[in-house]
């Protein structure tokens, strides 16, 4: 069976992304790979968005908080953007869909892990989202590939997880990275 890993940092978005072109020799903690030192020395190759996105749970572990990681059996959870638009539920959409955002020239070319970078100032937004989410409606909006029992998954982990995390990172002033990754 297949499982998405979520994993969730609190960071300080404009500190990594003044990593590219930093001219720095490495980063304490972070192995040296062909990719860091692309990002480091900010010759970033355009539609190679992936190698530097790999980069990201090192980064945001070593400059940023972790804050958790769950487990998620099934594929298609990019399914839950459509999710939370019919659940009127613009922030959460937002926040399941907005790509790290690379700078100069990187480009977005189905980057794993998936990121999603949620600023600090939308995350009162994403926790009112939260708040008004209906669990047990989940499950009355399956899509293509998301069948009710992955939807009763994204209730646990709506209700329990990202609450938390979301919470944590607003506390602590700084921008919520969630990573999705199936790759492990």
């Amino acid at each position: 069976m297949a499982e998405q890993y979520v994993t969730a940092f609190a960071v300080d978005a404009a500190l990594l992304l003044r990593l590219p072109g930093s001219g720095g020799p490495g980063l304490p903690g972070v192995p040296a790979s062909a990719a860091l030192t692309e990002l480091l020395s900010g010759r970033l190759r355009a539609g190679a968005d992936s190698r530097y996105t790999a980069l990201l749970p090192a980064l945001a572990g070593t400059l940023g908080t972790p804050l958790g990681e769950v487990v998620l059996t099934g594929r298609h959870w990019d399914e839950l953007t459509g999710v939370f638009h019919t659940l009127r539920l613009p922030a959460l959409a937002t926040l399941w869909s907005r790509r790290w955002p690379w700078p100069d020239g990187a480009t977005d070319d189905g980057p794993w892990p998936c990121p999603t970078l949620t600023p600090h100032a939308a995350l009162p937004a994403v926790l009112a989202d939260l708040d008004a989410l209906d669990p047990e409606a989940l499950p009355g909006h399956p899509t293509e590939h998301l069948e009710d029992e992955d939807l009763e998954d994204a209730a646990w982990f709506l209700t329990e997880h990202l609450p938390t995390w979301a919470s944590h990172a607003h506390a602590r002033a700084l921008d919520l990275l969630l990573l999705r990754d199936g790759a492990r």
